[in-house]
């Protein structure tokens, strides 16, 4: 018995507001009165305090010492279903879900008339994946309560996850009648039928659906989309029709319809919403920019398409000023029908705008390069340098716009510098050697020339250009001409109908002597179905006067002349009608 009291001195020392202790002189001294105090806590008031310490720890958060009073609790009360509930969600926050399980399974056989009961074990089989079991209650549920609709929500899920698909079919008719019409109840009852391949019940909740609110554009929408799908084109149209009935500035109507005429063929009347969708404001241009390219994907380049292209561009401009889209895309339309100068126009338009967009930069030095503006190309691809340091494409074109404007040492530095960024681009390196190997032979340095021709095939042994280039300047050096005249055969191979490669061959044979052979593959050129250069002309007349023609020569030296692209010696070669070298 003291051992008793002494246990109870401590925990309502502890615990004294629990307990309501006092302490007084007399009940100190007096064992007697100790005896008394403790035998009048009865297992119901233990209970109580334990219980209402559990709950006060788990308020708090002290999971461990909560569920030791709620036990304690439990040892008190051994019919405590609301210890029970307590312990069971603490046990389950605990990750110990067996015992909260039979906790709950306690609880019920003691209190079966408690929702809440019924709703934690079911949240507790569902935890464990057990659907039957959550289904079970939840049926037990509306057995009970056949008004909460929320009970029937529960239960679809449940039924949807075990593929009962016509018993949940079932309960959502059974919320239905109790509800009405719901688009959650309509979607989702649509897509279990289409799951169960009944297309036909799928289409009639969505037409019910669309009846019930006759003036929701949205459930029209969805028909329009289900109807196309159905191949019931007619029908969409008329889904379509009617959303632009209620409302008109729907911004993705005419492009529903646009893509409509589209499919049945009616190209005139696509295009004409597709200008009217263009024109919504309302629209955003990037989805619209994406309509676009789905519109024009896979289709015929014709002048109607590229008429049609450049009207939907200016109706983006138009609608979008302060963007530079709709630039941008007349750019491309006017740059892929060889317009460049009216396709950088728009592109340094939209860079006005948006000078962070690198594919518009590069749109617009690839103009310079055709419109062979080479100050504009070196100062643009400056500007662009200076946005995108990392990018190597702006290094070339900046060397070459050096390089056009006689540049040599400012093409040089682009050149060595730009290649440090290529990564995983071979064919992108070898056009820098290429480029560097032209530069390096104009500064008179040949050994850094073939050295940069040399990297340039080894990355590419096959690229016609540096072959031909390399051939060339060797042959102008009159250095390693074996090496050249293999070089220059295997460009004409690689490329038999570019006049350049043939030239550069026959200059070989030229510079090593062989007349006959270098005439022979001039006459080619000249006779080709591509306008020979001055510089074709002018090396003809040489070999010519070689093989003593030299009043063909001369005349040939005369075409030169005419056409351009000739050597500083071209007059006086025609006014001492001699060979000069």
């Amino acid at each position: 018995m003291k051992s008793l009291l002494r246990f109870l001195c401590v925990l309502l020392f502890f615990i004294p507001l629990a307990f309501g202790c006092q302490s007084s002189k007399k009940a100190a001294t007096t064992p007697k009165n100790k005896e008394a105090s403790a035998s009048a806590i009865s297992p119901e008031r233990m209970n109580a305090q334990f219980y209402a310490l559990g709950l006060k720890e788990r308020m708090a958060g002290n999971n461990a010492k909560a569920i030791v009073y709620f036990e304690q609790a439990l040892d008190a009360k051994s019919n405590d279903h609301a210890s029970m509930y307590e312990l069971s969600d603490l046990f389950a926050r605990e990750s110990r879900i067996d015992e909260a399980l039979v906790m709950m399974k306690n609880a019920i056989s003691l209190a079966s008339d408690n929702t809440w009961y019924k709703i934690r074990i079911a949240q507790i089989y569902k935890f464990m994946g057990d659907y039957e079991a959550f289904s079970d209650v939840y049926r037990q549920l509306l057995n009970e309560h056949p008004e909460t609709t929320e009970y029937y929500g529960e239960l679809s899920s449940a039924l949807m996850l075990l593929e009962k698909y016509d018993e949940a079919i079932d309960v959502f008719n059974q919320i239905e009648r109790q509800i009405g019409v719901n688009e959650a109840l309509s979607l989702q009852k649509q897509q279990i039928y289409i799951t169960l391949d009944k297309p036909d019940k799928a289409t009639a909740e969505i037409e019910k659906l669309a009846t019930t609110f006759p003036f929701e554009p949205r459930y029209q929408a969805i028909l329009a989309e289900i109807y196309m799908k159905q191949g019931q084109k007619l029908k969409a149209l008329e889904a379509y029709n009617k959303i632009n009935e209620l409302d008109p500035n729907d911004p993705y109507i005419h492009v529903s319809i646009s893509e409509y005429y589209r499919q049945e063929g009616d190209i005139e009347k696509a295009y004409e919403e597709l200008l009217l969708a263009l024109a919504n404001p309302e629209l955003d241009i990037d989805m619209k920019v994406q309509v676009l390219v789905f519109w024009f994907e896979g289709a015929e380049v014709n002048p109607d398409l590229k008429e049609k292209a450049v009207g939907i561009a200016e109706v983006l401009i138009q609608t979008h000023p302060n963007s530079p889209k709709g630039y941008q895309i007349l750019g491309d339309v006017l740059m892929d029908n060889k317009e460049y100068e009216s396709a950088n126009d728009n592109y340094l338009l939209a860079i006005e705008i948006d000078s962070s967009n690198y594919v518009l930069w590069e749109n617009l030095l690839f103009t310079d390069i055709n419109l062979q503006d080479f100050v504009s190309l070196e100062d643009h691809s400056q500007r662009c340098m200076n946005l995108f340091p990392v990018q190597p494409l702006p290094y070339l074109f900046n060397g070459i716009g050096s390089y056009q404007n006689e540049k040599y040492p400012e093409a040089l530095k682009s050149f060595e510098s730009g290649r440090k960024f290529v990564v995983n681009n071979d064919n992108l390196l070898g056009e820098f050697y290429n480029y560097t190997g032209e530069v390096q032979q104009k500064l008179g340095n040949f050994t850094a020339s073939s050295l940069a021709y040399d990297k340039a095939l080894i990355i590419n042994p096959k690229n016609s250009m540096v072959l031909n280039n390399y051939a060339y300047y060797l042959s102008l050096r009159g250095e390693q001409l074996e090496k050249a005249l293999e070089m220059a055969q295997k460009a004409t191979e690689l490329d038999p109908s570019n006049n350049s490669n043939i030239d550069t061959y026959a200059w070989v044979y030229y510079k090593m002597g062989r007349y006959e052979d270098a005439f022979r593959w001039l006459e080619k050129a000249i006779n080709g179905n591509d306008k020979p250069s001055g510089t074709i002309f002018e090396h003809y007349g040489d070999i010519l006067f070689r093989l003593n023609r030299k009043e063909e020569a001369v005349e040939w030296w005369q075409k030169a002349k005419a056409a351009g692209e000739t050597s500083d010696l071209i007059d006086k070669k025609i006014a001492d009608k001699m060979l000069y070298e």
